[in-house]
Formats: structure tokens, sequence, C-alpha cells
């Protein structure tokens, strides 16, 4: 396994730091093509909320922090204590578990492995993968797969909407009593949006860059839908505002709710910004007539009620390590043969080669001129069938440079 991993997530990074390195979903294939071009690598990048990390055969993590943080506009020092590197088995067992969702915000949640899916399609349908990732993540989603089907990690796991559920419910009373506006329908906030219509909340309204994409979700949980350029004309109708856009900049300001709020008057709205980089301007929580949470205020009251997924996690974990032993040995076993007959192949070469040799010192001939004459021969029988695929097949070329580390 040559594949490598470097990465920030929630376990590593704030949000505000995060929100630096995350990529943008439309401008993905265009990132990943200039990694190629820069690195000469294939290459698979997962960008989430929780985390960004790029999978590749670069097995310098110095160079990898270096295009990452030019990539953003980032001064590497930001980046360095907040960064992990990994390579080979360790590489591998960090993608099992976050494509299984133990390594997840809220433990167990069952959106990762289709967005690790996504990434791996992504670099796929660019042609942007190599011999590394392509064994590497049909092994990533086959015992992801297994841990969550053999273990109870993703049953009952608490959502990061069900956490924003309970402290709506503590501060307003019944969310059946209140106008809730969704902002995006990307995946995120269709999962919240279904999640509240459990509620039946008084008014429900989808608000989008495209109304034909607000349309389609909010018919899935009888609501209404609008612009997200009609949002400031709105927002001041409702009590909860969930937001999670793929903007690069702050879509709802102080200003906007300032104003909001008198009309209002002073009447409290709950701000969820589900969204990385943040929708909602920060500034907005010091108003006395709002709440603002996060997604990681929001993962620290889901991780309420932990025990049972904790023995989950446990339990999955010694399934992980006890996959990837069996996988180990499988690899090594399938070696063994071949391992056998290169070394084989070899000392036969060399044996013909030697008893020549002897014949040739025992007929009189000058031992350096024999000691010159045998190891030209072995090289040129070494070389034969390197020389002979070569030639035969282009494709061949890259594998030999593998292998013998050649440059060329």
């Amino acid at each position: 396994m040559k594949v490598t991993v470097l990465g920030i997530n929630h376990k590593s990074a704030p949000a505000s730091l995060r929100d630096k390195f995350v990529f943008n979903q439309d401008s993905l294939t265009k990132s990943l093509n200039e990694f190629k071009a820069n690195l000469k690598t294939g290459v698979v990048i997962l960008s989430t909320c929780n985390r960004t990390e790029i999978y590749s055969s670069v097995s310098n993590d110095k160079v990898l922090g270096e295009w990452l943080c030019k990539h953003h506009n980032v001064k590497i020092k930001e980046i360095n204590d907040h960064c992990y590197f990994l390579n080979g088995f360790a590489a591998l067992r960090h993608a099992i578990s976050v494509g299984a969702g133990l390594d997840s915000m809220i433990i167990g949640e069952p959106q990762i492995l289709g967005q690790v899916k996504q990434a791996y399609r992504i670099s796929e349908n660019g042609n942007l993968l190599d011999n590394n990732l392509i064994p590497f993540f049909s092994k990533v989603f086959e015992l992801s797969k297994i841990i969550r089907s053999k273990t109870q990690i993703g049953t009952n796991s608490t959502t990061i909407a069900s956490a924003a559920v309970r402290l709506i419910t503590k501060i307003f009373g019944a969310i059946s009593d209140l106008n809730i506006l969704f902002i995006g329908a990307g995946e995120m906030n269709e999962l919240s949006a279904k999640y509240f219509a459990k509620y039946s909340p008084k008014k429900s309204t989808i608000a989008n860059r495209t109304l034909d994409k607000a349309s389609k979700l909010a018919k899935k949980i009888n609501g209404d839908s609008c612009l997200i350029s009609d949002v400031e004309k709105i927002i001041h109708q409702y009590d909860v505002v969930v937001s999670c856009t793929g903007s690069q900049l702050p879509i709802i300001g102080l200003g906007m709710i300032e104003e909001a709020i008198k009309i209002r008057k002073h009447k409290p709205i709950f701000f969820v910004d589900l969204a990385v980089p943040a929708d909602i301007e920060k500034e907005i929580e010091n108003l006395d007539d709002t709440f603002l949470y996060n997604l990681d205020d929001l993962a620290m009251l889901a991780q309420e009620g932990m025990d049972l997924r904790t023995q989950e996690l446990e339990k999955a974990f010694r399934l992980l390590d006890k996959l990837l032993n069996d996988y180990l040995k499988n690899q090594n076993t399938k070696n063994v043969p071949l391992t056998i007959s290169l070394k084989n192949l070899f000392d036969d070469t060399k044996s013909r080669e030697l008893e020549k040799a002897i014949k040739d010192i025992q007929k009189g001939i000058d031992p350096k001129e024999v000691c010159e004459k045998l190891a030209r021969n072995i090289t040129k029988k070494l070389l034969h069938f390197p020389t002979k695929s070569i030639n035969e097949d282009k494709n061949n070329a890259k594998l030999i440079k593998q292998i013998y580390k050649l440059k060329d």
C-alpha cells in the first residue's frame, strides 16, 4: 500500500481553521487536475464539513502541506500543528475508520461513506486515479461496509439535526409552533429538513440558489420554496433558520438580522449554521435576541449518552484491526509463490553463468577477464525480460520505473 493521506479534521482543528481548507465542490475537479499536474500522481480529495483529506502516492508530507496551503492561500505555519499524515497500512486503517463512521464527529453517522464514495467517483470520472488508489479504496469500501453491518455503530446514532431539535424545544417549546427556514437544498439540509418535518413545524420553507431544487425538497416536507436572494425580505418571519450552502462567504450578515429582530419586536431567532465555511456571521451571536450554534457546538450536545456507542466503537475498532490483519496475511501469502519464482529465476541464471565462468578459469583464461564476462552475461540475462516488456508495451515502462525506482 503506497497511498498516503494528509488531513485536517474536527479532532485536529477548530471550525475556524477547517473553514480555510474546504474545497468548493463546483471546482473540485479543477483542483484535482492542478494537484496531478504539479505532483505527478493520482489523487482523491475528501472535503466535508468536518474534514479535508488528500489521498495520493506523495510520500513527502511537507510537499503535500505546501500544496494545500498554497492552493488555499494560507500560510504553512497555520496548519503545522493541526494536520496529520499517514502512509501505508496506517493510511488504510484511517480511511476505513472514516468510511465506517468511526472517526466522525457524530460516531456512526451514515452519510460519510457516501461522501467518500462521491470523492472517489469525482476522481474516477476525471481519470485522476492511479494503480495505488484503485485497490486502496476498493478495500476501504469493502471493509467499511462489513464493519457497519457487523456492529451496531450506526444504530440510533444521534444526528446534528436531532441535537438541534432537542435544544430548540428547550428554548422555544414545541417545533409544531415554529416557522423554520432552511437555506440550501444540499444533502445536509435535506437530511435536516426531513428530520424537522417529523415534528410538524407550523411552516417550513426551503431557500436555494435554484428554485427548481428548492421546490423538489419543499415537496418532500410539505413546505414552501423561494430563492436565496429573497431571504433578506422574509427572514423575519422565521423562528428557526438552518443554513448549509456551499458559499465561500457568509450569506447572512449582522445588519440583515438586526433589521429582522426589529421587525419581530425582539422575538428571538435560533440559527443553526451547518456550513463550512460558515454561512452566518459570527457577530450575530452577540445580539440579545439570537441563538447561534455551529457544527462543533451541536456535536458536543450530540455526544450525550455515548456509553452504548462507545462500547460499539471499541468493538468496531477490534473488528477493523482483525480485518486488516487478515488482509495483510492474505497479501503476504499471495506474494510468497511469486517471490520464490523470482528468486529461482535469478538463482538459475547465476548458477548457469557461474558454471561457465568456472570452466573458463579451468581452461586457463585470465580470471579478471572471466569475472568481467560473468558480470556482463548476468546483467544481459537479467535485463532481457524487462527490456522485452518495454518494447512490447509502453505501459510496462511505468511499472518498471516504479519497481527499480528509476527517473526519466
